[in-house]
């Protein structure tokens, strides 16, 4: 992180729930932070000391992410983006494609991000051999916008086809499963400090002090590259990483040096009977033995009710183990009766309500009207009593939190389509998915704390926008403070 000054004057209005469940300001305050925390916090008077910010300025709590993916975020912002302007046909990709060839690397691939076929009239991706027939001999990878899924050119497969265990000549190009054999195989390779520095640049500047990198594949090693970025002030976030296995506990703690939290353990079950085989039941045991919590990869209902049966029948921390919750991440698709099981269960749930809005046309197509009150549904876990917290799922969306606040509180889809509006929350209950929510995740003794309190660690932004007056659709951060350090700036 960087230089933290010795003693900092912040005023403002802090941005509070008010008495109807809205979001209101209090007084001025005038904020003395001293290091990392707010050592002294007064009204506002004319005689106050100055500093950041003005009486008329609102304070609000810093934002955590806490479902994300820091080095694919990363290493997406040297491939070739699809998703911004994805093409309709076959025929258009492949116009595209050709377009973009001078795009390639040092080392001849095309990597492409943000495929899907939904966007197609052909509803299909592409074959390994149309790709050839449309630049042929180059190796391309078009990752799925899913991260769980890639399509690789005849060229491409026969790089690294045998290594994946696949045929170029039996295989139609889709290759499921294998994102990290095939990422440590073709890359890519970005210069990853300066790409991480520019990613968590991007997040302090959108108000967001806490991360959690939830990917499924991190060990020891990806915890000494986001530990690095750290040290080196490249990523000033507050970061937390979920490991591939307990197993790994020792040697990432290690790695970490103190600058990265070990959060838990991650666990990508892909179908109710993987929850349900011994592999994941022992996985499960061995988080419990570590005393960690694990956050499980559950979409749909199938993998939600099986994930709930596991980890019922999992062996129980030991005693003083961290008091963090067991997480579900994602829930897309629950129905109420599950809601209720989340709820008795004491297990948390994150999910991404951004996703209402920049998938809704996908939804649209794929899920049938009556069953749109299932897609995330807020307010039925936060009103059946469930902890629930937002994360941005970066880089399958952009880190944006105003994409989260804006699917939270209207469900309203990119293409103006309002998925069960009965399951919006309120601009304060939005606002508590990112912030004291992701605080009682994580097990955080200052959860349910004020914020601006005397002793609170100095995390919190001076907004350009008033969200009393316009949404948190409208957020934007005009100073961020991460553990007492300013930074300028904000998204446009």
């Amino acid at each position: 992180m960087g230089d933290v000054p010795a003693r900092l004057i912040v005023t403002g209005r802090p941005l509070l729930r008010n008495r109807t469940g809205g979001l209101g300001m209090g007084e001025p305050v005038c904020l003395e932070i001293e290091g990392d925390r707010i050592a002294s916090a007064r009204a506002w008077t004319r005689r106050s000391p100055a500093g950041i910010g003005c009486p008329d300025a609102i304070l609000a709590p810093a934002l955590s992410d806490s479902h994300a993916h820091l080095v694919a975020t990363a290493s997406a912002r040297n491939s070739l983006d699809l998703s911004e302007a994805p093409p309709g046909n076959l025929s258009a990709l492949f116009e595209w494609l050709r377009e973009h060839v001078n795009s390639v690397t040092d080392d001849g691939w095309m990597r492409v991000r943000g495929f899907d076929e939904f966007h197609l009239e052909e509803a299909r991706p592409p074959t390994a051999r149309e790709l050839e027939a449309v630049l042929p001999g180059r190796p391309i990878r078009l990752r799925h916008a899913t991260l769980h899924a890639s399509v690789l050119s005849a060229a491409a497969l026969r790089r690294v086809g045998p290594s994946l265990g696949v045929s170029e000549v039996t295989s139609d190009g889709l290759v499921v499963g294998k994102e990290e054999a095939l990422t440590a195989l073709c890359g890519p390779r970005p210069p990853i400090a300066a790409a991480l520095a520019d990613v968590g640049a991007d997040l302090a500047r959108s108000g967001i002090a806490w991360v959690d990198d939830i990917t499924a594949s991190n060990d020891a090693e990806r915890v000494r590259l986001l530990a690095d970025a750290v040290d080196e002030g490249g990523l000033p976030q507050r970061v937390r990483v979920w490991l591939r296995d307990a197993d790994e506990e020792t040697e990432s703690r290690r790695a970490g040096r103190g600058l990265v939290g070990i959060a838990g353990v991650k666990l990508l079950p892909a179908t109710e009977e993987e929850t349900r085989e011994d592999g994941f039941a022992k996985a499960l045991a061995r988080a419990r033995r570590a005393g960690l919590p694990v956050a499980v990869h559950a979409v749909d209902p199938d993998v939600i009710s099986g994930t709930l049966d596991g980890l019922e029948a999992a062996p129980p921390r030991p005693a003083g183990s961290p008091a963090a919750p067991d997480r579900l991440e994602h829930c897309s698709l629950c129905p109420p009766f599950l809601v209720e099981r989340i709820a008795a269960a004491g297990v948390a749930v994150v999910t991404q309500p951004g996703f209402l809005v920049v998938r809704g046309p996908k939804y649209r197509r794929q899920v049938e009207a009556p069953l749109w009150s299932w897609l995330y549904p807020l307010r039925s876990l936060q009103r059946a009593g469930a902890t629930v917290a937002s994360g941005s799922d970066t880089p399958v969306i952009p880190p944006d939190p105003r994409l989260g606040f804006l699917g939270a509180t209207t469900r309203r889809s990119s293409d103006g389509v309002v998925f069960a509006a009965e399951e919006a929350i309120s601009e304060a209950d939005a606002l508590d998915l990112c912030t004291a929510a992701a605080a009682r995740i994580r097990g955080d003794p200052e959860a349910g704390l004020p914020w601006w309190r005397v002793g609170a660690r100095a995390d919190l932004t001076i907004l350009g926008s008033d969200p009393t007056r316009h949404g948190l659709a409208e957020w934007r951060a005009a100073t961020t403070m991460i553990g007492g350090c300013p930074f300028e700036g904000a998204p446009s």
